[in-house]
């Protein structure tokens, strides 16, 4: 049965399937014998519920909002063909990427090829499919023209401008940078030009003063008599994992090695996702006349969205191997699996909403109280999944499932490694049908997620 969560733990916020399925232990615990432990589950009918709900908020502040979700943020191949087939585009950065899209049904008028180092394969994909590449710097500019010289041109350029909140980045241009581009691309007849940014903070008020300095750019660019292409506002939308959290409490919680690692998410973030997203653009566009000035020229707003999309789309179970008695109430419990499997650990931070274990069915429950800490296989040292110990009130043992939820968005696979030679964890589709669920291969497209159903 799946344990209900102790008091001193964070509580993760649960969408409906992920309830359903901590419910149905036997089911789930079947799925990880089939396919192996750790194992990834995720939900292609919630990516297609999350992309329609963004479509909509996003639609009541400006009109034409296109969302391409950014594929670095999860490596699935269902959940990308079910935003797809929604409506959604893709943000590649990598040939790899690209080929991904083009296999899981995202068109090229819907790419977008964002990565800041770009091979001339990669720019040459670009160019004869007519995919949007964004321009990192004045070199890659001269690269880029260079190359479409030899197709006949290049269709939709996107100049990255540099955060203005964050002037020593290494990625984007200066305005006198975006500047200097300006003569190249009205020598080359760059048919439209568009500007684009990406903020690493989760602040509403630097996003907005940086789309106000797009908006201004974009002016200038259709005064040099160039066709303004619209704005790409990048992703970077906190996600709500829990309903609360103290990060000061967190950290007087029993740790490994005395090491408190709630790391600096905004894991309960009121204002997230698309709202947070939508607040970016309503504030941005306060001004009527950039409000018109967008309106008269047709631009698009484009938003890259990752982790924000993925929310409750994916969990993570892991078995429980064995359980090592360290002494002082402390115990390892040892999971099938390794941290490559949970990203945030590798970010030097625990990933912070509380795992649900499901217990083996007729086992004994522990007389005492303890804290369990989660562990990799591994012989690292460093291979802790989880670095505050967690409280069960049935304690842990062998046979369980460790369940982290909410786990689509860069968790599960952004560093997973093949270390020891362990094959990388498998990804199972999950589809609810009328009399219950269906289980395949992520991989696999099937008519359950390719057709509506009946």
């Amino acid at each position: 049965m799946f344990q209900k969560y102790s008091a001193d733990e964070p509580v993760p916020l649960l969408s409906e399937w992920t309830l359903d399925l901590l419910n149905s232990r036997s089911e789930l615990a079947a799925w990880v014998d089939g396919f192996g432990s750790p194992l990834h589950v995720v939900c292609p009918d919630q990516a297609t519920k999350n992309y329609l709900q963004w479509l909509k908020e996003l639609q009541q502040v400006y009109w034409d909002c296109q969302i391409q979700f950014a594929l670095k943020a999860c490596k699935s191949a269902s959940l990308l063909r079910a935003f797809a087939m929604a409506g959604a585009g893709a943000d590649v950065s990598s040939a790899q990427e690209m080929t991904s899209a083009f296999m899981n049904l995202v068109p090229a008028a819907r790419m977008s090829m964002t990565g800041p180092a770009k091979s001339n394969y990669e720019i040459n994909l670009c160019l004869r499919h007519q995919v949007a590449i964004h321009i990192d710097c004045i070199e890659e500019l001269k690269r880029v023209l260079a190359l479409a010289d030899a197709v006949g041109g290049v269709a939709r350029l996107f100049l990255r401008s540099r955060p203005l909140s964050e002037p020593g980045s290494r990625f984007g241009m200066t305005e006198d940078q975006l500047i200097a581009c300006l003569p190249l691309l009205e020598e080359a007849k760059v048919e439209q030009i568009g500007v684009s940014f990406h903020i690493n903070d989760y602040e509403i008020q630097t996003r907005v003063e940086q789309m106000r300095f797009c908006i201004a750019f974009l002016r200038r660019i259709s005064a040099n008599g160039l066709t303004p292409g619209g704005i790409d506002i990048g992703g970077g939308y906190p996600v709500r994992y829990l309903e609360r959290f103290d990060p000061v409490a967190y950290d007087r919680g029993v740790h490994w090695g005395s090491i408190a690692k709630p790391g600096n998410y905004p894991y309960a973030r009121g204002l997230a996702g698309v709202h947070h997203a939508a607040e970016v653009i309503q504030t941005a566009l306060a001004d009527p006349s950039d409000l018109d000035f967008l309106h008269r020229h047709r631009l698009p707003i484009l938003l890259q969205p990752g982790r924000s999309l993925l929310d409750q789309c994916g969990i993570s179970a892991f078995d429980v191997i064995d359980v090592k008695d360290f002494g002082d109430g402390r115990f390892g419990v040892v999971l099938d699996g390794m941290s490559f499997s949970l990203s945030e650990t590798w970010f030097g931070a625990d990933f912070v909403p509380a795992p649900a274990i499901l217990r083996r069915e007729g086992r004994a429950v522990p007389q005492h109280n303890a804290r369990y800490f989660l562990v990799g296989r591994s012989c690292l040292e460093s291979d802790v999944i989880r670095w505050r110990g967690l409280t069960a009130e049935d304690g842990v043992a062998p046979g369980d499932l460790v369940i982290f939820t909410n786990t689509a968005g860069y968790q599960m696979d952004s560093n997973e490694s093949s270390f020891h030679q362990i094959p990388l964890p498998k990804k199972a589709a999950a589809v609810r049908l009328p009399c219950g669920w269906k289980i395949l291969a992520d991989e696999t497209p099937s008519k359950e997620l390719l057709y509506d159903r009946q």
